[in-house]
């Protein structure tokens, strides 16, 4: 996928799309489940270089990479063999609505990796506590229960501590550390010599990535140039103390407004990422909860010093009167109606704003330094591909599931891109936008195995979502350091 776009396309035609409203629909983030580095340089300006855009196109080279990585996977004929995929959700692996171009291409690649294996993929759509349920009770048996898993994020510590995964390290035929898997995902799930689960592009939904949308008008009453944001963006130059100084010169204008009888600006809202705030602030800005990875034990990756900026912006964030946190509803809405400078959300809510009154745009979160790289952390209930422990054909698992990643790689985001240009986003930077945050998943450690390992999420995630507002992590942060070192070593001991 190009890191930037330039289009050359008009958008104005194509923003005439009926508005889908502003309902909230009920959040697919995880929020109401208890949600359990090496240094990088970021380009400068002129390291950049500028493509012109060019809208997808099944007859030409869009999908080359892709079939490159699905060629190269181990030439196999099942004779027609059913491969039976258990998940909570066929949205995105294997959808049922076709009416999205998105949509019609999975279709298009589960056909072709069917067709290459010789092989008919069936989805078993099962809610997750009911998958790791009948997985234990099949286990215990001995009987085979279905090829491939997909686990929400947050319960991969739960299917782990009830002994249900295969080391997918331990699969024959297959390299998880290939482009076509997310190496940050793997590391999420590796404990010791063990590594339980991997995403890459047939698995991670596009929808489930966050972005800072922002009100261009506000902004500009404010003495802001949106181009010069999204200018700071490709720059690598958009940092949490940009976002500050934005934030400061809306609650300056909010004065004059107020002073002149006017309605004031909300600063900053969220609404179905309200609960996950601490955990975006604390990713965007480079920390991670734990430092994991095949063949190490797993231990508390941050401490005080290190992650005192980011406690700062989040005690900034939810000290602003003018800012509007909340899962209770209306944070969005008001940012659509133009009340809001920022909102921080899920990308699929671009599409309740194809009428919104306010002008908008997207960014990537900010990150802390202009030498880091941006990440978004994703969501909590996305899926990660796991592999049954009774599974008697490892082979079978392993090749078809690097098919299916290997033969999504890259262009299914790119239509998305697309799609989103000609449907919803309504200027070009905004479409440079996507494709960067596209780039920038992350995932942690903490939030896959938090959920089933309690000592862990109370020393991560929990800890900075509790002290987020009051900036008082140093009057707890050792004591529960202690005893979650000590129970990561315990569970993921190299010597076990």
């Amino acid at each position: 996928m190009k890191f930037l776009r330039l289009t050359a396309l008009l958008l104005a035609a194509s923003l005439s799309m009926t508005s889908c409203g502003f309902i909230i629909v009920n959040d697919i983030s995880g929020e109401k489940q208890e949600e359990t580095a090496a240094d990088h340089t970021s380009p400068g300006a002129d390291d950049y270089v500028f493509t012109e855009y060019t809208k997808y196109d099944a007859s030409g080279d869009g999908k080359q990479l892709a079939e490159q990585y699905l060629s190269s996977i181990s030439k196999r004929d099942y004779g027609g063999a059913v491969f039976f995929i258990t998940t909570p959700s066929t949205e995105y692996i294997a959808p049922e609505d076709t009416g999205s171009s998105v949509s019609k291409l999975a279709i298009e690649r589960n056909a072709k990796v069917e067709e290459q294996l010789g092989i008919s993929l069936v989805m078993s759509l099962k809610e997750a506590g009911t998958m790791l349920t009948e997985m234990k009770q099949a286990e215990a048996a001995g009987e085979y229960y279905t090829d491939l898993l997909m686990v929400p994020v947050y319960m991969v510590g739960s299917f782990r501590a009830e002994n249900t995964l295969m080391n997918m390290r331990s699969l024959p035929f297959f390299d998880i550390d290939q482009p076509y898997f997310n190496a940050e995902s793997s590391a999420m799930t590796s404990g010791g010599f063990s590594t339980y689960g991997v995403a890459g592009h047939a698995s991670i939904s596009p929808s489930s990535y966050s972005a800072m949308y922002m009100n261009k008008t506000v902004l500009r009453e404010a003495g802001a140039d949106p181009g010069e944001i999204y200018s700071s963006v490709v720059g690598g130059k958009w940092t949490w103390d940009e976002y500050l100084k934005l934030n400061e010169a809306v609650r300056t204008l909010n004065s004059t407004r107020t002073a002149a009888g006017q309605e004031a600006y909300h600063t900053f809202t969220a609404e179905n990422t309200a609960s996950r705030i601490p955990d975006l602030v604390f990713k965007a800005s480079g920390n991670d909860f734990i430092n994991t990875g095949n063949r190490r034990t797993p231990i508390i990756g941050y401490n005080l010093d290190k992650v005192k900026p980011a406690m700062d912006v989040l005690y900034d964030l939810y000290n602003d009167p003018m800012a509007k946190i909340t899962a209770d509803g209306g944070a969005v809405t008001a940012f659509a109606d133009g009340q809001s400078a920022f909102l921080t959300d899920y990308l699929y809510i671009m599409n309740w704003m194809t009428n919104a009154a306010a002008d908008w745009g997207i960014v990537p979160l900010p990150k802390e330094t202009e030498s880091g790289e941006y990440r978004t952390l994703i969501s909590n209930n996305e899926l990660v591909f796991s592999v049954p422990i009774n599974h008697t054909n490892g082979e079978f698992a392993a090749v078809t599931l690097a098919a299916l990643n290997a033969a999504s790689y890259g262009y299914i985001y790119d239509e998305y891109v697309n799609q989103s240009m000609l449907h919803v986003l309504r200027d070009n930077e905004s479409v440079n936008m996507l494709d960067m945050i596209l780039d920038t998943a992350s995932f942690d450690f903490a939030l896959a195995f938090g959920s089933a390992y309690p000592k862990i999420a109370d020393a991560t995630y929990k800890l900075i979502r509790e002290c987020a507002a009051a900036n008082d992590l140093e009057a707890y942060y050792q004591e529960r350091i202690v005893e979650a070192n000590k129970e990561m070593k315990q569970e993921f001991n190299l010597k076990a």
